[in-house]
């Protein structure tokens, strides 16, 4: 059961890189998260790698890496490292939504995919500037998820989140490359959550 809720924060994650290239003009935030929502919605298998700074409490995911796909009804595999008590442990998942799992791949990819979803949410959007992104020119964004679409996506979440979504710019469609996520935390004496997601080898 653990490693089926792996699955859910794995494909909400984020992505953070350097200091980017601020020099414009640029294209408007919300086009380029529009346009990259609609390509997105026609990927059907995709490399995920992702990582969680904070407790994310139900969650004790530290880093997971795999690939999901559509086909064949919904299948995931890859590794994941989550914390265990005062230390951690690293093991292979491998997914399959015909197991009626709680958190199927087909309720994060594809149009109606939570991840689609988070980009349709996005407010508030400004483009920052420009960097690389596994290799390849990006454009940042930075801009605002309201609670009630983080809450859809996943159910742990009550509270409006900062995001940075990078879109692909290298004159091929606006890919969603990465994600970042920042999720506040319950009470002022704890530190919020991050999670980055990165998101490459994608087929429609």
């Amino acid at each position: 059961m653990r490693r089926l809720a792996l699955l859910l924060v794995v494909l909400l994650t984020a992505g953070c890189t350097g200091s980017p290239d601020t020099r414009g003009p640029f294209p408007a935030g919300a086009d380029l998260v529009r346009e990259a929502a609609t390509s997105f919605a026609a990927v059907r298998s995709v490399h995920f790698a992702a990582g969680v700074n904070g407790v994310l409490p139900g969650f004790p995911l530290r880093q997971i890496e795999g690939d999901a796909t559509l086909a064949d009804g919904g299948h995931a595999t890859g590794t994941a490292d989550v914390q265990d008590g005062d230390g951690h442990t690293k093991f292979p998942f491998d997914v399959h939504d015909s197991q009626e799992p709680p958190y199927p791949v087909t309720a994060f990819l594809g149009p109606q995919g939570g991840l689609k979803r988070l980009l349709d949410g996005v407010t508030d959007a400004k483009t920052e500037g420009r960097e690389n992104v596994d290799g390849a020119p990006a454009l940042r964004v930075a801009g605002r998820v309201p609670a009630a679409v983080a809450h859809s996506v996943l159910a742990a979440v009550d509270a409006d989140l900062n995001v940075k979504v990078w879109v692909a710019d290298d004159g091929g469609p606006r890919r969603f490359a990465r994600l970042w996520v920042q999720i506040p935390p319950p009470d002022n004496h704890l530190s919020p959550v991050m999670i980055e997601l990165s998101l490459t080898e994608q087929q429609s």
